[in-house]
């Protein structure tokens, strides 16, 4: 549920249906809870705050009711949105996060917009957080003096965004539209300083002089007349600079480029490629084919500022000279667009060399698939438009609007549906997000449904308009492909079988071969990347290696063409089977990863439907601090499981073995990072996990056995040392470092996680996690970072820092050899290393009651039909020693 407070205060279902919150009390109680979202108010200060001095007969019992109608709001608006609303303690409080209210948002808005070096990206998120205003914040409660002090702090913050975004459109060079907007929020507030500051700077960059002067003027006599204050310093300055310089004049450029096109999700790249012009006499964008490099040229030349000529050097034949790029060019102090430098690279780079040499005001932008290799040469890869990461996020992918641009431009009855949403991300993906791609196929979809285009898009579909070149996405790459030398070739055809990139290593024993000894596959991965056909991807465990879908499906082509098929996809599955069945240790619950990295073509595992007796259900549970938890059951047994994940473990991890289990237990999983803000806890700390699980034990029955998964075995074990009534423990490789033939973490490991999280860098934070605290090696992750499931683990990122700081020092708490008295079941892989399985050994030796297996021939993560009967045989011998 959404809150709003940045007009009168209301909130949303999340699927955006208003909520009817009763009467002005009510609302009144709303507000005050949102003043203080996620800490609580004292009964005695709600009192005051919403009757003051002429309090009702009792008003305890009245405030009772207007909380229980608040929550009959919400709750009959969502199910479940009652327990937003909670007691504790310290008083009433509202349970939400600081962005699921409208004034949290502005706030996180307003500061990644501060954060922001682009003037473009900066000007539009600042647009997006002042039109979540809906009228005066606190409009209902405008009049109360509880809200009067948090009304006034958002006043002036949203006048500061507005001064913000007015400084940014500034330098956008919006002059004109800005002059008209600022002369109604300057006579709001006549005396702001950087206000006065804008506006005097657009009316001047508009050619309006004396106005701007008038405007400090005003200014002047009013800060003397009201406050006895003079302009400050930076304003005294502007009045000089316009008294002394003549206004703007913006005389008509001398260019030749092409009337402009709409050009959809680029203008952040854009603004990046202008700034980097500002300081920079040669920039190339490179590429692959149909990336949109020329496109990404003419705009930025646009937008520049400066004459800007366009050099089509596509139009010259095979083996031009420096001479015949220069008869091309048109004199120009300005900036010089060169297009499609590729074929004709040699004679290019010496015509740039020369003009830099010879004309030291000229600016140059080249489009090329490879670089110039200029002295002075700035290097800016153009990326393919961004993916929608899921369905529920199309309409905000750049590659979904540019598509559905483009279809509605074929045929206006095309729309984004419910129906076709999920068709149109698939064909984005499988396109790459390339916009030529997109363009043909979209081009398409006046003959084709969107649905049926995903299953027969092929090469064959031409638009018209485009040089013969680009008629066909095979045209495309062919065209690179004839640039090429044998080994160049050989390589390339050889990296089709990875379908999400490799390593190095990964590329050298599957491309090698009589013709291309594996000293060489390096240097010519190198040129196969610098001529835009191979994807150097740059992660936290080192590079790898990728071709664009379009590619890798022309490069199958020519690897069949070869006759090199069978042979190379042998030493893909060979090299890839090996590493899956030999990485150590596995990821619990994640094994459809390593079933993804033995296929030639990567398709991801289709789950498979789950008997309507055997889905769970669902509840929430309140821990001690008020949060809820939310669990799930399966089964109805009388002996009560719960599974505790891991580092890398939610719940859904756990969903076979829960099922496997269900016909002998109550089998409960439950969402360790669901936590909200528990007040003045931070979330995640150990005791509130502790509290959570006995919340949880408690629901399940009042006592249960649990099974804990890595660090989850460990915080399982110490909820029972802790005091919750845990019959039972089943610990899988409880990750303590008790030798030395594994490394330790650096202590700043946990600081550098977080660190990669803040900078929304997740797959990053989770391939960090891998290498060094999981041991897996780059060969893996390489193709492990494109599989379909990969963001499952990747939306882990935020909680691994925590889990690295629960393990301490990662050495055996001294108190479990005697706080832990429950029977315990130690259990390894007997394809773990040796690490895991002394420590295993040593953790069941030091309890009183533990006991280790080893499942033999088998890594930890092992299918629930392994795991289910030891999970069952543990439990039988307990209980019968029990009842014995």
């Amino acid at each position: 549920m959404r809150f709003g407070v940045l007009g009168p205060v209301t909130a949303w279902t999340d699927d955006g249906q208003a909520v009817r919150i009763p009467d002005r009390k009510v609302r009144g109680l709303l507000a005050d809870l949102l003043l203080h979202a996620g800490r609580p108010v004292a009964a005695a200060a709600i009192i005051d705050d919403l009757w003051g001095d002429e309090l009702p007969a009792n008003p305890t019992a009245t405030l009772q009711t207007r909380v229980s109608q608040l929550r009959k709001a919400l709750d009959d608006a969502e199910p479940g949105a009652r327990d937003l609303v909670q007691t504790t303690p310290a008083g009433y409080l509202i349970a939400v996060a600081a962005e699921a209210v409208d004034s949290g948002r502005f706030r996180a808005l307003a500061a990644r917009a501060r954060q922001t070096g682009s003037a473009r990206m900066r000007a539009a998120t600042l647009a997006d957080a002042l039109t979540l205003w809906r009228g005066p914040a606190y409009a209902d409660v405008a009049q109360d003096a509880f809200a009067r002090a948090t009304i006034d702090r958002l006043d002036e913050e949203r006048l500061a965004v507005q001064e913000a975004y007015a400084e940014a459109r500034l330098v956008l060079g919006e002059y004109d539209e800005l002059v008209a907007e600022l002369a109604e929020l300057v006579a709001r507030n006549p005396l702001r300083q950087r206000l006065r500051a804008v506006q005097m700077k657009a009316l001047h960059q508009s050619g309006r002089q004396a106005e701007a002067l008038e405007s400090y003027g005003d200014l002047r006599s009013r800060l003397a007349d009201e406050l006895g204050l003079d302009p400050g310093p930076e304003l005294v300055a502007l009045h000089q600079e316009i008294l002394t310089e003549a206004p703007t004049v913006r005389a008509p450029l001398k260019t030749n480029l092409p009337a402009e096109v709409e050009l959809i999700g680029r203008d952040a790249a854009v603004d990046e490629v202008v700034e980097r012009l500002a300081s920079a006499r040669l920039v190339t964008l490179t590429g692959a084919g149909g990336v949109g490099k020329t496109s990404l040229a003419l705009a930025a030349a646009r937008r520049s500022g400066d004459e800007a000529w366009l050099v089509e050097l596509a139009a010259l034949d095979a083996g031009p000279t420096a001479d015949d790029v220069s008869a091309l060019i048109e004199a120009t102090t300005g900036l010089v667009v060169l297009d499609n430098c590729e074929h004709v690279i040699d004679a290019a780079a010496d015509v740039v060399a020369r003009l830099l040499r010879e004309t030291p005001q000229l600016r140059i932008l080249a489009t090329s698939r490879e670089p110039l290799a200029v002295a002075g040469e700035h290097r800016w890869p153009v990326p393919p438009l961004d993916l929608p990461s899921a369905d529920a996020d199309a309409a905000a992918s750049p590659a979904v609007q540019l598509f559905v641009a483009r279809a509605t431009a074929a045929d206006p009855r095309f729309t984004l549906t419910a129906d076709n949403t999920a068709a149109v991300v698939a064909l984005c993906r499988r396109l790459d997000g390339l916009p030529l791609a997109l363009e043909l196929a979209a081009s398409r979809v006046a003959a084709m449904d969107v649905r049926d285009l995903v299953d027969r898009f092929d090469d064959r579909y031409r638009q018209r308009g485009l040089p013969d070149r680009q008629q066909t996405l095979s045209a495309m790459v062919e065209w690179s492909w004839d640039l090429l030398g044998e080994s160049e070739r050989a390589v390339l055809r050889r990296l089709a079988p990875h379908p999400g990139g490799c390593t190095l290593a990964a590329a050298a024993a599957v491309c090698a071969g009589d013709d291309v000894p594996v000293a060489d596959v390096a240097e010519l991965l190198s040129r196969l990347v610098d001529r835009s056909l191979v994807v150097r991807v740059d992660g936290t465990s080192g590079s790898r290696y990728r071709l664009l879908e379009t590619v890798r499906a022309f490069c199958l082509q020519r690897l069949e063409a070869a006759g090199e098929l069978e042979t190379t996809r042998l030493r893909y599955e060979r090299y890839f089977e090996g590493l899956a069945r030999h990485t150590e240790p596995r990821l619990y619950g994640h094994s459809e990863l390593f079933e993804y990295l033995g296929g030639l073509y990567g398709d991801a595992p289709q789950p498979a439907a789950t008997p309507a007796a055997m889905l769970p259900r669902t509840t929430t549970v309140t821990s001690a601090d008020g949060t809820p938890i939310a669990l799930e059951t399966y089964g109805a047994g009388e002996t009560a499981l719960v599974l505790v994940g891991g580092a890398l473990n939610d719940r859904r991890t756990f969903v076979p073995l829960a099922k496997r289990l269900a016909d002998r237990f109550t089998v409960v999983t439950y969402d360790r990072r669901g936590r909200g803000d528990s007040g003045e806890v931070l979330p995640w700390a150990v005791e509130r996990e502790f509290e959570d699980l006995a919340a949880v034990v408690d629901a399940a029955g009042g006592s249960a056995y649990a099974l804990g998964v890595s660090s989850g075995a460990v915080l399982a074990a110490e909820a029972a040392v802790y005091g919750v009534p845990i019959l039972g423990l089943l610990l899988i490789e409880p990750p303590f470092i008790i030798d030395d033939t594994r490394p330790r973490l650096a202590p700043d490991f946990a600081g550098r996680l977080q660190e990669l999280v803040e900078q929304d860098r997740y797959g990053d934070a989770t391939e960090l996690f891998l290498v060094q605290a999981v041991e897996m090696p780059a060969e893996v992750l390489a193709p492990m970072r494109s599989a379909p499931l990969w963001k499952e683990l990747e939306a882990l990122a935020p909680t691994l820092a925590y889990e690295v700081l629960v393990m301490g020092d990662f050495s055996i708490p001294d108190h479990w050899a005697t706080a832990i008295t429950v029977p315990t079941l130690v259990i390894d892989g007997g394809e773990s290393r040796d690490w895991r399985r002394n420590t295993a050994q040593v953790v069941a030796d030091l309890l009183p009651d533990g006991r280790r297996l080893t499942m033999d021939g088998h890594p930890h993560d092992v299918e629930p039909d392994v795991l289910g009967p030891i999970v069952e045989d543990f439990v039988a011998r307990t209980m019968s020693r029990r009842l014995g």
